[in-house]
């Protein structure tokens, strides 16, 4: 059984008050009773008025203890109220604090929950990204022998065409031989004859290595072509393949979103895209989160770059004119940075809040 201190105190104080009193009491009254002898008797007791007084004399050095003592317990009245009262504090601030301790504990035990549940659903999206990540590796492989095949059919179209212009060159030296030629021979008719037969074959020599010239610039031609083909084909490739890393990415995102946003005081269980329609154009955004006076406008990247973000805010602008009465907050979210900097200055000079995505599922604001 629990003893209560202040009870006790009461009841000690209650004791000693009620002692004094009484021997107070006793005191005035026994006073009285011999003032009233004395009154009475004075002639009876002249003979034992020097006993009296010194039994008075003593009767007043006990009085003085009796008001020394009720000084001394004064004090330590108040001293015993003073320390309850500091118990009492302490008291209070215990139980304040086993009330935080109990909160937290039942906090700790909700986020072990949570985070047992985001482990879980790690564990299957890792799986699934080390499926996806297999097949990107084996389309990369492909794509990397393509990559080869073109570079070296690119090398063959490059030495090519280096012989062309030096055939090119060495019959435009012969066309401007033959035109000196063709000066001295209009000077020289007599040796023009003889050289113009000369000048027969070498024309004959020039037509046939230009029909050869025209033949290689047509199979050049052809090979361009199928590099022009075979470019565009990768190029095609790799887009789908960045739309399909972007979508990828952007449902992770949304699925990681909530915790972010609770963390920013905002309690959502979901996020999911939307269109705002201003005019005739249909504003799409990744994530659209309303909370109160409130909306977050926000598009996920794989790859950040400038022209992103300014892309972004044009959106987000027009956008403003349909939510007229709501205060919109622009949430950017990328996993990869392009090779230039990231443009955070941009960003912050738009009011864009830039959010990584890390691995774990984590954001980190920019």
């Amino acid at each position: 059984m629990a003893i209560d201190e202040n009870r006790v105190r009461e009841i000690v104080k209650e004791e000693l008050e009620s002692y004094f009193v009484k021997a107070l009491a006793e005191s005035v009254k026994e006073l009285n009773l011999i003032s009233q002898d004395l009154r009475q008797r004075q002639s009876a007791y002249d003979a034992k008025l020097d006993q009296a007084l010194k039994e008075l004399g003593e009767l007043k050095e006990f009085v003085k203890n009796l008001a020394k003592v009720s000084e001394e317990n004064t004090r330590a009245t108040i001293e015993l109220r003073k320390v309850s009262e500091e118990n009492t504090r302490a008291i209070q601030e215990l139980r304040k604090q086993t009330e935080e301790n109990t909160k937290a504990i039942q906090e700790l035990r909700m986020i072990s929950e949570e985070n047992t549940k985001a482990i879980q659903e790690l564990r299957k999206q890792t799986e699934e990204n080390t499926r996806a990540i297999q097949e990107l590796r084996k389309v990369s492989e492909e794509n990397t022998r393509a990559i080869q095949e073109l570079r070296k059919q690119t090398e063959e179209n490059t030495r090519a065409i280096q012989e062309l212009r030096k055939v090119s060159e060495e019959n435009t030296r012969a066309i401007q031989e033959l035109r000196k030629q063709t000066e001295e021979n209009t000077r020289a008719i007599q040796e023009l004859r003889k050289q113009t037969e000369e000048n027969t074959k070498a024309i004959q020599e020039l037509r046939k290595q230009t029909e050869e010239n025209t033949r290689a610039i047509a199979r050049l031609e052809r090979a361009v072509e199928k590099l022009v083909k075979a470019v565009d084909s990768l190029n095609n490739r790799v887009g789908g393949l960045e739309n399909t890393f972007g979508l990828v990415i952007e449902d992770l995102v949304r699925e990681k979103l909530p915790s972010w946003f609770r963390q920013q005081g905002v309690e959502v269980k979901e996020v999911s895209g939307k269109v705002v329609q201003f005019e005739n154009k249909h504003l799409e955004f990744d994530f659209y989160v309303e909370q109160g006076n409130k909306v977050y406008l926000g598009e996920v990247k794989v790859t950040l770059r400038e022209r992103d973000v300014k892309r972004f805010y044009s959106k987000v602008e027009l956008a403003k004119k349909v939510l007229k009465d709501k205060e919109v907050v622009p949430v950017l979210v990328y996993r990869f940075k392009a090779k230039k900097e990231i443009p955070k200055e941009l960003a912050k000079a738009y009011g864009i809040k830039l959010l990584k995505y890390m691995k774990g599922g984590v954001f980190v604001e920019v």
